[in-house]
């Protein structure tokens, strides 16, 4: 079967779409046959560099990719037989990118209604809740604004999204957008006015949620902003005397689970980009790095 390997840390070019055997079936396990997988920045940095990671995942050679959308295939004799012929979400953070995988934990396998594709639910992450905690616990102690920057990003959609079904939420949101992410913010979110650092007014109070990774553009935000804490899930770390948090998702299951739920009932749509057949994931991961977010980007196994 088809897998694609880490062999190096020469970047993007490194990288082997080879031919390894199919996995074996464990009593314990499902065997998923793959459709669709997300492509990650985070693998992207981990192929140059390997210390982009904390995880024990440096190790090469190595299957890239953490998730993915597929058929259960094969079901071991201590799993749910009711999982034969399923499409699921399955996370699979020692690799996704292969023909079939074993999954053999079960809260990382998400079978998926009717009414939510494969294309639709490979674009899913659960980071988006991470920044939705901060926002709201920051709005509790008074924050007035919220600025997202990267909220075109794929992460960046679903925030907004998820924001718009606050019910409570009094807060004033302010989507950065680069001047070329204008047009497709806006197709995006007709109702939602997109900011730029040049357009955004003076602002107390705020609440800057970095999804964009830039310390160049957040410079530029600042001097709007009487009292500013920033919030990101791009920078570890960063120089300022501004109060500063990281953040990142930890996982869980019920966090996919309404997402999910979510897509199947309307209230979320998924922002799905380009797919790029398996053969061109180099093409596929130059394309994420390269150009501006236009949807999650995703590769086909078939």
């Amino acid at each position: 079967m088809q897998t694609v390997l880490q062999t190096n840390f020469n970047g993007i070019d490194g990288l082997e779409l080879t031919q390894i055997d199919k996995p074996t079936l464990t009593a314990n396990g499902v065997i998923v046959q793959m459709d669709l997988v997300p492509i990650s920045p985070t693998d992207i940095k981990r192929e140059s560099n390997p210390n982009a990671t904390q995880e024990a995942l440096a190790q090469l050679p190595r299957t890239i990719g953490y998730s993915g959308t597929g058929t259960v295939v094969e079901v071991g004799e201590n799993r749910n037989q009711a999982l034969r012929n399923r499409r699921v979400l399955v996370m699979h953070p020692t690799g996704s990118y292969s023909d079939y995988l074993v999954s053999e934990n079960p809260d990382w396998l998400f079978p998926l209604p009717d009414a939510v594709d494969n294309k639709s639910a490979a674009t899913l992450t659960a980071t988006p809740y991470v920044l939705l905690d901060a926002i709201t616990n920051a709005t509790a102690n008074g924050t007035d604004n919220i600025v997202i920057t990267g909220a075109n990003s794929v992460i960046g959609q679903y925030l907004l999204q998820l924001l718009a079904h606050e019910t409570d939420f009094k807060a004033k949101v302010w989507p950065i957008v680069s001047p070329s992410s204008t047009t497709y913010f806006e197709q995006q979110f007709p109702k939602q006015a997109p900011n730029s650092a040049t357009t955004l007014p003076q602002l107390n109070r705020t609440l800057i949620v970095d999804i964009a990774g830039s310390t160049a553009l957040i410079e530029t935000l600042l001097p709007h902003i009487a009292q500013p804490t920033i919030v990101s899930i791009a920078l570890m770390h960063y120089q300022t005397t501004v109060p500063f948090q990281f953040v990142h998702e930890e996982f869980k299951a019920e966090q996919y689970r309404a997402l999910i739920q979510q897509l199947a009932t309307k209230q979320l749509t998924a922002p799905v980009g380009r797919i790029f057949p398996v053969t061109e994931i180099k093409h596929a991961q130059h394309f994420v790095q390269d150009t501006h977010s236009r949807g999650r980007v995703l590769v086909s196994f078939h």
